[in-house]
């Protein structure tokens, strides 16, 4: 029989037997099967002293004394990555799930949750770490356990969870590369000799440094998002390639911005313009009505892949070597790029480009508000700490205007 005192408490009592009861209460619902954990517990006595044992055994479930779920690691990441499909973008969702799959689940997938503690997750770092993996990939790994752990949380206690053990584990720091920035003059050779050879991407390399584009946003622009009379351009898509599908979504912000175009880069524009029209003549493919600005088809009808953006750089930089390199293998026939000069090395990633148009414009005393909206950074405090190299020249202009404020002037008579 059950007790009218326990009626209203998340738990039930019932006498199996004159003066035994057993003592039911309710500890979530099992997130993988939906069905209700319940922890019970028998009890000898009146049913008021039951009625007090239940409350006393509904107030440890409440304070999470008693394992809710049986959920693993494996399970939760699969619910995670479900999520993730509808609130990731195509290519974050793709590496994700690699490197769940590569690393994560065959070393953590069938580890309890209720057993993960960050002892256990310190040993899978340091196991991934003496297998060769770079600080950097571990830290991501930790990233993404540390996301699934807490999106745990938010889903509730049905998960067992009240807080992500990965905030008490210590992953490795991830080393923050030394910012490689071409010069004005590098950038202009790596233009003039692309222009022969590649025209789109040396319209690609020209725009991401007078714009500050990514690269996913650069190959997804159209002719209609460029309006040449005024010299603006709108930022509103970007593409990334996924599994090797091409993906068009929003912006990594999943905001548009409308920027405006210095007169070179209107120039750039024409010339890519002129020289499409006249491809498609020659080719007798008459242009789409909305072609992309970067395409290797002479109707614009495809946009180029931004690997392919990044791949055909990366070849024109290394190019860019060869004449120095082929002069130190004279005296050194193993000689590698590494061994060139700094001033002989050309370093640099497509994404080089974008730190050159934001570093040229804080070093200039553009504010860091404007240049964080131009680039699409989501914060200015952001655009502050990844680019404090380039404001030591504002910083001495800033010196010298309070050096003048406080020097006495001279009195004329």
């Amino acid at each position: 029989m059950a007790s009218s005192a326990a009626k209203n408490r998340p738990g039930s009592m019932r006498e199996r037997s004159p003066g035994h009861w057993e003592l039911r209460a309710f500890a979530g619902t099992d997130p993988l099967t939906s069905k209700p954990n319940q922890v019970t517990r028998s009890f000898r006595g009146g049913e008021r002293a039951a009625a007090k044992a239940l409350g006393a055994l509904v107030a440890e479930v409440d304070a999470g004394k008693f394992n809710r779920s049986k959920a693993t690691v494996g399970q939760l990441l699969d619910k995670w990555l479900e999520l993730a499909e509808r609130t990731q973008r195509p290519r974050t969702l793709y590496e994700n799930r690699r490197k769940i799959d590569a690393r994560i689940r065959p070393l953590l997938g069938e580890v309890r949750l209720d057993r993960l503690e960050p002892d256990v997750l310190d040993a899978s770092y340091r196991k991934w770490l003496e297998e060769g993996l770079s600080a950097a990939t571990v830290h991501k790994y930790h990233c993404i356990l540390s996301a699934a752990l807490n999106q745990a949380v938010k889903w509730g206690g049905d998960w067992g969870l009240d807080k992500a053990p990965t905030a008490r584990a210590t992953p490795p720091q991830a080393e923050r590369h030394e910012m490689k920035v071409p010069t004005s003059e590098q950038l202009r050779s790596l233009i003039s000799a692309a222009e022969d050879e590649d025209p789109v991407t040396a319209t690609a390399v020209a725009l991401a440094a007078l714009t500050g584009a990514r690269r996913g946003e650069l190959v997804a622009l159209r002719w209609s998002d460029i309006d040449l009379v005024k010299g603006r351009l709108l930022i509103s898509r970007s593409l990334t390639v996924a599994g090797g599908q091409q993906h068009t979504g929003p912006t990594k912000t999943h905001a548009s911005r409308d920027i405006a175009l210095d007169p070179l880069c209107v120039e750039v524009l024409k010339r890519r313009w002129a020289y499409m029209v006249d491809l498609s003549a020659r080719a007798e493919s008459p242009l789409v009505p909305d072609p992309y600005v970067l395409s290797y088809n002479a109707n614009g009808a495809s946009p180029a892949s931004p690997d392919t953006l990044t791949h055909r750089f990366g070849k024109l930089c290394r190019a860019m070597e060869k004449p120095a390199l082929a002069e130190l293998q004279k005296s050194n026939p193993k000689a590698k790029p590494t061994d060139l000069a700094p001033g002989e090395r050309w370093p640099f990633r497509f994404h080089d480009l974008r730190h050159f148009s934001v570093t040229i414009q804080i070093a200039a005393g553009v504010d860091v508000r404007t240049v964080a909206t131009r680039h699409g950074h989501a914060r200015a405090t952001m655009t502050l700490d990844r680019y404090a190299h380039a404001l030591p020249e504002r910083d001495r202009e800033a010196a010298g205007v309070l050096g003048a404020a406080l020097t006495p002037r001279e009195v004329t008579r």
